[in-house]
Parts: C-alpha cells; sequence; structure tokens
C-alpha cells in the first residue's frame, strides 16, 4: 500500500489478521463457495476456484494501489473469514476524503463468538491511528441482523436506509448506512478506558 505502515499484519487477543495473497484460494474456497455466507453479500458464492483466483488477484493489486486491504482472519491457525478496508479515498482534485469502507464475512462454524466484533476494531484502530483516516462507511442489506448488530457493536451512527436501493436474486433489498469519524472512534475508546 503506497505509504502504508512497515506492518499490514494485525494481532488482537485471540486472533490474526494477514494480508489476502494468492495462495489463498484453498484456504477460502469452503466458505466462498457457501451461498448462505454471499446470501446477503454484493457478490455471489463462488462456482468456480478460478472465481477465487480472480478476486484474490484484484485483493492483493488494491493493495498495490493502495485502495485498500482485505485480511483472511486466523485464529488458532484456522481461517475465519475477512475483514477489508476497501474504496480508500485520500484525496480526489481539491478535496481531501481520507475514507474508506468496511467489509466483512465470516464462516458459519465461527458465528457467534465475537469473532469479528474483535477483528473489526481492530482494523477500526489501524484505520484511523495507522492510516490517519478520517471517516469510515459501512453498510448493510436491512434485513441482515446480524451485520446491523455488528456495526452498532463498533461504535457505528446510522445515516439513513435508502429503500429499495438494489435487487438480489429477484427481490429488491433496502440498504442501510453508518459512518464512523475519527474523533467519534477516540471517543468511545477513552470511555472505555474511563469506565475500566
Amino acid at each position: 500500500m503506497q505509504n502504508a505502515p512497515v506492518t499490514l499484519t494485525l494481532t488482537t487477543e485471540r486472533l490474526f489478521l494477514r494480508p489476502l495473497t494468492l495462495g489463498d484460494a484453498d484456504l477460502l474456497w469452503p466458505d466462498i463457495s457457501d451461498p448462505e455466507i454471499s446470501k446477503y453479500m454484493a457478490w455471489e458464492a463462488h462456482a468456480q476456484r478460478s472465481q477465487t483466483l480472480d478476486f484474490l488477484k484484484n485483493e492483493v493489486e488494491r493493495i498495490k494501489l493502495g485502495k485498500g486491504i482485505t485480511w483472511a482472519i486466523l485464529k488458532d491457525d484456522s481461517f475465519c473469514g475477512l475483514f477489508s478496508l476497501i474504496g480508500l479515498l485520500r484525496t480526489h482534485r481539491a478535496l481531501t476524503y481520507n475514507k474508506a469502507e468496511l467489509a466483512y464475512w465470516l464462516s458459519r462454524k465461527y458465528q457467534g463468538q465475537g469473532i469479528m466484533t474483535e477483528a473489526g476494531r481492530r482494523v477500526l484502530e489501524f484505520a484511523f491511528n495507522e492510516l490517519g483516516l478520517h471517516k469510515i462507511s459501512v453498510s448493510h442489506f436491512s434485513n441482515n441482523r446480524a451485520s446491523e448488530n455488528l456495526i452498532k457493536r463498533l461504535g457505528f451512527r446510522c445515516v439513513g436506509e435508502q429503500l429499495e436501493e438494489f435487487q438480489k436474486a429477484g427481490v429488491w433489498y433496502n440498504h442501510k448506512n453508518y459512518e464512523l469519524l475519527d474523533r467519534e472512534f477516540y471517543a468511545q475508546a477513552d470511555r472505555k478506558v474511563s469506565i475500566s
């Protein structure tokens, strides 16, 4: 990533997050081909490994171009899911943005263990502290309650709901949007420190 910190690997108490590589197709395959995981995602479950290879090429290129990063989440050396910062935008013409969007998914066998909350907090910490971002946005299919709960746990503020924003498999879905500013993130962190 351009102007990025030397290391892009992240750790938490239980997790190890590392950038995806071109060799990760076998690691992702059982989950990225699961239709239940992609049900409320912008992508379809992969039917062929060539789709996974193309995805990995795009992710590696995204890092090189400084447009974002996707991490594989590992717990006890087992793959759990992905967490991403995508659409990273520093400036456009005379405007400064310093923003990105969160994206993520979790293997069904690791759901309900707090993994995404733990990974998400570490990714946000990296985004604000190490990348110096000002704002992060995230969104979800309105009926995806698990994603909504995660976003709220991570401290995001809802900025609105778009009615029938897009269609997938013949169904129109509403779409909820959220954002988090750097100062909001730091205020939440300060509150947690003062409580403990």
